[in-house]
């Protein structure tokens, strides 16, 4: 049987969610979409889902919705969190969410909230926190560690062992070698190849090897 379940956001990624939502190891069925905004246009759609509630309207009347599901369809880690935040704070399931063309190895712990896309591999012994968004053809090796609300872009490779802090950003094809360690709100560029641990918070990496962007 079908879970019922709200795609909270209504931008450009929430066409990709649906479709993992779709594809899920386990059946969702969905009932509609929830704009952040206040103020919204019931006749907007994205992949033949209309848009039924504001996030305010979700919140304020949270014990009319508490049975359904709730999967977050927003890429910007501090905008996803404060989400988050909200959602659990109001008591609402976040289920984990994998795509059935993804693999994830059985040894992995996993928190809440989490997005798992196609053709993604999540490998032995990974610990993810909360509310992280693990893209198309992303690689998580073993032993890694991800921490909340982050986001691995597209074909990203995390070699073994390693660790992200919290709210980091990986970009696409990013690669990080083995027995790294990253901290809080991180940016990592598109194509970087990260060779050196990252303890300065809200710094940004690019190039190869990857240092740091000059302000």
């Amino acid at each position: 049987m079908s879970k019922k379940c709200i795609v909270i956001g209504c931008g450009s990624h929430a066409s990709s969610i649906i479709s993992i939502v779709e594809s899920s190891v386990d059946h969702y069925e969905i009932v509609g979409l929830v704009d952040v905004a206040e103020h919204y246009d019931t006749s907007e759609e994205k992949s033949g889902y209309n848009i039924i509630l504001s996030l305010c309207e979700l919140l304020n009347y949270s014990e009319k919705y508490l049975d359904l599901n709730c999967i977050i369809a927003i890429g910007d880690n501090i905008k996803r969190q404060v989400v988050f935040d909200q959602l659990i704070s109001r008591k609402f399931k976040l289920p984990n969410i994998i795509s059935s063309r993804a693999f994830v190895d059985r040894t992995v712990v996993m928190g809440y909230g989490n997005v798992i896309s196609h053709g993604s591999v999540v490998n032995a012994q990974v610990k993810l926190g909360d509310n992280n968004l693990i893209n198309t053809c992303v690689v998580v090796e073993h032993h890694c560690c991800i921490k909340n609300h982050t986001h691995i872009a597209p074909k990203a490779l995390l070699c073994g062992r390693v660790n992200l802090n919290n709210l980091v950003f990986v970009g696409a094809g990013a690669i990080i070698i083995p027995n790294l360690c990253v901290d809080e709100e991180v940016v990592i560029g598109a194509g970087a190849v990260l060779t050196v641990n990252i303890t300065e918070k809200k710094s940004t990496f690019i190039g190869v090897p990857a240092k740091v962007k000059i302000k």
